[in-house]
């Protein structure tokens, strides 16, 4: 049985590293868009920015959801604040960034979410990743 779980683990571990990568590609999309307001046209870089940060919302939740799965398997322990970060990120229902600042909106109202420390906690899963390195 342990190589089954061994098995797991790793399937977990990489989609972790495939779901930072897509988190942190399209946090450089969306400073891409912010470089060029003044440059090109205002409308065009508002439509391209909503539908960037749309699939930030979706990466992020996907990502939560990963890491969630990942505790409940006992693979990782989630610090509480991250978890309540998660947990919120999953059940929101509106998204918002600024510039490196994520805010959801749910019935418990407003709550800005650590983006920095959600994603310092996935690269030191990474790195402890012993079954990979």
């Amino acid at each position: 049985m342990g190589s089954n779980r061994e098995l797991k683990e790793l399937c977990y571990m990489e989609a972790l590293e495939d779901s930072v990568v897509s988190v942190e590609m399209i946090l450089n999309r969306l400073n891409q868009i912010e470089q060029k307001k003044g440059v090109f046209d205002a409308y065009i870089l508002s439509h391209d920015r909503s539908k960037t940060v749309l699939d930030l919302e979706l990466s992020l939740a996907t990502l939560c959801i990963l890491l969630r799965k990942m505790s409940e398997n006992l693979f990782i322990v989630t610090p509480e604040e991250l978890r309540r970060d998660m947990n919120s990120i999953i059940h929101s229902n509106r998204f918002e960034y600024t510039r490196l600042e994520v805010v959801v909106y749910s019935q418990k109202g407003r709550e800005p979410i650590d983006l920095q420390g959600l994603l310092n906690f996935c690269h030191a899963i990474l790195k402890s990743d012993k079954v990979r390195r």
